[in-house]
């Protein structure tokens, strides 16, 4: 049987996302994998990882809000935004008493604008900005608009602040530690951070990179994969029957005409709905549409479903190799 399916994994420190993924292909022999949201090498935490069929799935997948533990250090800023960089100011926050940090930090709450690291693989002209700073190459970066949910100090050890964050996607912490540090005074640079959450993905449901690397057999990993299905657990689902699975898999469109309107859900214009069958289980993404006359109200004729992913299973997997 194949393989497929979204693994959460609890990255360790001293990795880069891209090492998670090719150690998971090269242990079971996966032909694409793949990971939702970067985490840098210190970073620990949440790694969504989707598993061949399931590669499909990264385009309709909510991957927002991101939910961090981090500790950010007064007093350094560095190059890089975070401890692995050399330092390039220090201050003195002495005069900081917790009040005023902890209004600081609440001022960066809700839509903000926001300037990637260097040390980022934001691209610039089509190169990444970290090959740049290697070279010790620095580009002006355009701002973006991130929205902190929520932001929490936990705790206060000067020069150490411990913190919780809710963000969109898209959010650097390290430039938040950056930020945060010149509206300080004196810099700041982000020394731990760890994901706890990515979309609807938690830390309960991490798996230890070092445990999956211990399964002994594909069956093994299988029984940690979260189902294509449960994976899209948001889109409205629709149940087809063999007829219906086998039109859309050749990617013919269905009529809500042709479908039992007791198993419809609610849907709306160019909504993405998941179609799928007891036996195969996810079988397509199908994105809704309304047929335009010249004349006349909208009737089940004219409300249409379009296949925009299908997914394989073992059946069909076997029916086109013998061919």
């Amino acid at each position: 049987m194949n393989l497929d399916g979204l693994l959460v994994v609890d990255k360790s420190e001293g990795m880069t996302s891209l090492d998670v993924v090719r150690e998971i292909k090269a242990r079971f022999s996966i032909k694409k994998a793949g990971h939702i949201g970067t985490l840098d090498p210190f970073a620990t935490g949440v790694l969504p990882v989707v598993i061949n069929e399931a590669t499909k799935l990264v385009p309709f997948l909510k991957d927002d809000p991101k939910h961090y533990e981090g500790v950010l250090k007064i007093g350094e800023e560095t190059d890089t935004d975070d401890l692995t960089g050399k330092m390039i100011r220090k201050g003195s926050g002495e005069h900081l008493s917790p009040d005023m940090i902890r209004t600081i930090f609440k001022s960066f709450i809700g839509r903000i604008r926001q300037v990637p690291p260097m040390y980022s693989a934001v691209k610039v002209n089509g190169k990444p900005l970290y090959r740049m700073a290697r070279m010790g190459i620095e580009v002006e970066r355009k701002e973006r608009e991130i929205e902190i949910f929520d932001l929490q100090i936990e705790k206060i050890a000067f020069p150490m602040v411990y913190f919780k964050i809710s963000c969109s996607k898209g959010t650097y912490i390290r430039s938040l530690a950056r930020d945060i540090g010149r509206e300080i005074g004196c810099g700041a640079h982000l020394v731990s951070l760890r994901r706890t959450q990515s979309g609807p993905f938690t830390i309960e449901q991490a798996i230890p990179l070092s445990k999956v690397k211990a399964l002994q057999s594909e069956e093994a990993l299988r029984s940690c994969l979260i189902p294509l299905k449960e994976a899209l657990f948001d889109l409205p689902e629709m149940i087809g029957d063999d007829s219906l699975v086998r039109k859309v898999r050749y990617g013919k469109e269905m009529v809500a005409r042709d479908l039992d309107p007791d198993t419809l859900p609610p849907f709306e214009e160019k909504q993405w709905l998941k179609m799928s069958s007891p036996e195969d289980g996810l079988v397509a993404i199908l994105q809704s549409a309304i047929r335009r006359g010249e004349i006349g109200a909208v009737g089940p004729d004219r409300v249409v479903f379009r296949p925009i992913r299908v997914f394989q299973n073992e059946k069909t997997v076997r029916k086109e190799e013998s061919i």
